[in-house]
């Protein structure tokens, strides 16, 4: 059982995440009406396709990072965590220079009037611009103090509504908005924030070690899940064009809100997992997660519902009359997403247990699930409903397979037995 004072803690934290991650999912709905309604449907897509492509780039440096080190950290000094925190800037620097010369080396090899040469020429802005936030997030991340990320989020977001409101005309617009948002946000956290720097330009090989064996199985697996989120969106974008594209897209905005609470307790509670596992009391770490995955899917059932009933309203708000076709894609959605809390805690019981290697074997199999699901969804009935449909079918594999993974390959053979009847009474 957890005691009284650090099951209130737990849930002043999640709270606070819960806070920073509810501001992101807002203000990307704000910015998301906003870009929705000033630029054609063609560019509305081409912009959603730029997202999803950022956000894969992006998790080849937060998957290679941040979860070796909050693994590494957990339970640790505020003064052994600055110690790894160097090692992981220094990583952190080499790996947005390394991303960087990629870019520029693509760009110019690229169709200058290609949505490619448009990302190469555009991402490594926002890649430099927004390092010191990303930076920051993570070294508050690892010391439970989500007030502070929810503070700099506010007024990143804040920024970024503000400018994109008044600024915002043409697809490149939002880029330069988001570019100025970073900016002026790493200037406040240069000014007011302190943050361990880099004592010594080297990188410890004891970290380096075990950062590189976490990374080397946490980054495919981080790469692979967000690729397995959008995977839809790019297969619909090459198969079916950039309308359809925007359609799909406009639905899957709303799930921020139902993956906002899980990435927010998520957050928090990886931190108290990977204590309990560090720390030999590997059935409470079971038993935790389990009971926090019933208790966020009956948080989650009523949103769901809610986006059912209020689905045509809700996309008319927020996209306008043209977006009709998207109103079943997203009562598809908020169907499956019932399903998203359990697959999502079985992840985190892996890479808790130190298992990344179990957790990159599981998402695998999902991306070639949802990838099979998908070809069959566009070629045999042509919308992106069925696309939706499919994913239904690929969370519940997932479920499946996460616990097996779990119970049979990462759980100690010398610590408590747990069984199936454990997971039902729980």
């Amino acid at each position: 059982m957890i005691p009284v004072a650090k099951r209130f803690l737990i849930r002043k934290q999640s709270l606070w995440s819960l806070g920073s991650n509810g501001v992101s999912a807002l203000a990307g709905l704000i910015l998301f009406g906003i870009s929705s309604s000033r630029l054609s449907a063609s560019d509305f897509g081409i912009w959603i396709l730029f997202q999803t492509l950022s956000t894969l780039f992006d998790m080849f440096r937060t998957g290679f990072l941040l979860p070796g080190y909050l693994q590494l950290a957990a339970g640790l000094s505020r003064q052994r965590k600055g110690h790894i925190f160097n090692s992981v800037q220094i990583i952190f620097l080499l790996l947005t220079l390394g991303q960087v010369l990629i870019c520029l080396a693509f760009r110019i090899i690229t169709p200058t009037d290609s949505l490619w040469h448009f990302f190469f020429a555009m991402y490594p802005l926002i890649l430099i611009s927004g390092a010191l936030l990303t930076l920051s997030e993570w070294w508050f991340q690892s010391n439970l103090r989500f007030q502070h990320i929810l503070l700099l989020r506010s007024i990143h977001r804040l920024l970024l509504i503000s400018m994109a409101f008044f600024l915002v005309f043409d697809l490149s617009h939002l880029i330069y908005v988001q570019v100025g948002a970073n900016v002026m946000t790493g200037l406040l956290i240069y000014l007011f924030y302190t943050m361990p720097q880099p004592e010594k330009w080297t990188i410890s090989s004891l970290h380096r070690t075990k950062l590189f064996h976490f990374g080397k199985y946490a980054t495919p697996s981080q790469l692979l899940s967000n690729l397995l989120r959008s995977s839809d969106t790019l297969m619909i974008s090459s198969v079916m064009g950039a309308a359809a594209t925007g359609i799909y897209g406009a639905a899957t905005k709303f799930l921020e809100f139902i993956e906002l609470p899980l990435r927010s307790f998520g957050a928090v509670n990886f931190n108290h997992l990977a204590k309990l596992a560090n720390t030999g009391k590997h059935k409470d770490a079971f038993l935790f997660a389990i009971q926090h995955i019933r208790s966020t899917t009956i948080k989650i059932i009523p949103i769901a519902v809610a986006l059912w009933i209020f689905s045509p309203e809700l996309i008319l708000f927020v996209s306008g009359s043209s977006y009709e076709g998207s109103v079943p894609v997203l009562r598809v959605m908020a169907v499956y997403c019932i399903l998203i809390p359990a697959d999502r805690y079985f992840g985190l019981l892996l890479e808790a247990f130190g298992r990344p290697d179990l957790n990159l074997i599981k998402v695998f199999i999902m991306l070639l699930s949802n990838v099979a699901g998908d070809l069959i969804a566009i070629f045999f009935f042509h919308t992106p409903v069925a696309v939706a449909v499919s994913s239904i079918i690929t969370f519940a594999i997932g479920i499946g397979l996460g616990l097996w993974l779990f119970m049979v390959k990462a759980f100690p053979k010398s610590s408590p037995e747990i069984t199936f009847e454990v997971v039902i009474d729980q």
